[in-house]
């Protein structure tokens, strides 16, 4: 749940706390959930929506990166690995820099694997606008990771 949490809104602290709040709600509502077997998707649906809320909210694009020591003298496997974790960074820190329309629709989409429709019902936007959003945003990381890389 945490990790679903911080890809929609990067910093850990305000995921640490999204989830924090989800759990509690998840606890004071007990009652309400009918079916004990749908508890886990009830609870990630509840962080799902703090975390979009959150982002709604705030509106802000918060970029965390961290630096790795590499050793000075690479093997020939290290440097496949190295282009590796390269690429890699790369494709995240296109992600993070993504604008939050973008940025959402493609972790829900890719990571937490709901379709076009499921998003679009969670954001209160068209399915259309939620397909071309995740167009737009697949553009811009490639874009992004072409300028990274070379």
């Amino acid at each position: 749940m945490y990790h679903t949490c911080l890809r929609i809104v990067i910093y850990n602290a305000d995921a640490e706390d999204i989830l924090q709040d989800a759990f509690m709600e998840a606890f004071n509502s007990l009652g309400k959930i009918k079916n004990a077997d749908a508890f886990g998707g009830w609870l990630k649906r509840i962080v799902i929506n703090k975390s979009i809320n959150h982002v709604k909210r705030h509106q802000k694009n918060w970029l965390e990166l961290e630096e790795t020591d590499l050793a000075d003298q690479p093997d020939e496997q290290a440097i496949d690995e190295l282009d590796f974790k390269n690429k890699l960074d790369a494709i995240v820190e296109a992600l993070n820099e993504l604008p939050e329309k973008y940025r959402v629709v493609i972790n829900l989409h890719i990571f937490e694997q709901m379709s076009f429709e499921e998003v679009a019902g969670m954001m209160n936007v068209p399915s259309a606008t939620v397909r071309s959003r995740y167009l737009r945003g697949k553009q811009k990381i490639l874009e992004g990771i072409s300028v990274k890389l070379k």
